[in-house]
């Protein structure tokens, strides 16, 4: 499985040049750069997959943590996959030769098969709660179906270098695409949107909310997905919530803009949050981890308001990206002051980070 080894979050990143347009055949789509790093044959780590499969979830967790949570994981008997890469490096550093390294492709990413649920109470009382990822795109504990899930796990063990998870969530691609599915062939039924990336044009899919693109599709025929389904995946972007006290508190300050003056609005209140959120830390009425949870849920709030018209307003919507990222400042305070006092909360808050960052950190870039 390929991945651009240049960013931090062990996925590829794409180039400011976006394109709209599209012709008789397929969307051109965005450009992404490929890899410079040489890696090899990516791995399969995967318990025997039960046949009365339900679904799929997955959650990040610490890069440190994956062999030990793999290990417990093996010993209860829980279906997993993880997927990790093969990178060569030099042996020594004053000596010839190569040695082999293996890490996770997208770090500290485990799918684990099951019900949602049973899976999450499993977590809370074995692996430090760690929780179940949401898909961005729709607020609730991500799943991909066995259907989905399945081939994905077959090419990525016979055809690795064909995957390559993309930086910016599925939902960032929907917008004035036609959804295709693959007609023929053993991935027959994967949905996507061919798009065109580094020269090449790849189905783009949608694995829990997160993007994966499958290469070597030229020879594949597709069909147009019935427009009514696709039209309500659409109605659905803004989905029904439901939200813990704390956070629709916070969800009041919260507004969807379609003026100048709306968006120095939101701006103010985003700012008033972080600040009141800083003062009540400082005053004892509010712990580091309740802030930290409260910035996370406020950069969820720009993503599930704003993301899905970046494309359009990007240079309007650019002060509330920008409030945004000062809320994301405080978040990497945060893990420092979580280093010198609590290592096992700074892995945990560390990995929810760079979770959060996997799913919104193109808005602010």
């Amino acid at each position: 499985m390929k991945q651009d080894c240049t960013v931090s979050q062990s996925t590829a990143d794409e180039t400011k040049c976006f394109q709209t347009s599209e012709n008789n055949e397929f969307p051109k789509g965005t450009h992404v750069s490929e890899p410079d790093e040489m890696t090899g044959s990516a791995i399969k780590k995967c318990s025997q997959v039960k046949d009365n499969c339900t679904s799929w979830s997955y959650l990040f967790v610490h890069n440190q943590k994956v062999k030990s949570i793999e290990e417990q994981l093996k010993k209860d008997g829980l279906t997993h996959f993880v997927h990790k890469t093969i990178k060569y490096v030099p042996r020594h550093r004053n000596r010839g030769g190569m040695r082999e390294v293996e890490t996770p492709t997208v770090s500290g990413l485990i799918f684990l098969q099951g019900d949602p649920k049973k899976i999450q109470y499993y977590l809370d009382r074995n692996v430090n709660s760690y929780k179940l990822c949401k898909n961005c795109s729709t607020g609730r504990i991500a799943t991909i179906t066995c259907n989905q899930m399945e081939p994905f796990m077959r090419v990525a063990e016979t055809e690795p270098e064909r995957l390559r998870f993309l930086l910016r969530p599925f939902v960032y691609y929907s917008k004035n695409r036609t959804l295709l599915r693959i007609v023929t062939g053993e991935y027959a039924g994967l949905e996507g949107y061919v798009i065109r990336i580094a020269r090449d044009r790849k189905l783009v899919m949608d694995v829990g909310g997160m993007a994966v693109a499958l290469s070597g599709v030229h020879a594949e025929r597709f069909e147009e997905v019935n427009k009514n389904e696709a039209d309500k995946k659409e109605r659905e972007l803004f989905y029904k919530r439901n939200l813990h006290e704390r956070n629709a508190f916070i969800d009041r300050y919260f507004h969807q803009v379609k003026t100048a003056q709306e968006v120095a609005a939101q701006v103010e209140n985003i700012d008033i949050l972080r600040i009141q959120t800083i003062k009540d830390v400082e005053s004892k009425k509010l712990d580091l981890k309740d802030a930290f949870d409260t910035f996370y849920f406020m950069i969820e709030e720009i993503g599930y308001y704003y993301a899905p018209f970046i494309d359009y307003f990007k240079d309007e919507l650019r002060p509330i990206f920008e409030v945004g990222r000062t809320v994301k400042e405080e978040m990497e305070k945060a893990i420092k002051i979580f280093k010198d006092s609590d290592e096992e909360l700074h892995n945990r808050c560390e990995t929810e980070f760079e979770a959060l960052q996997n799913n919104y950190g193109y808005l602010f870039e």
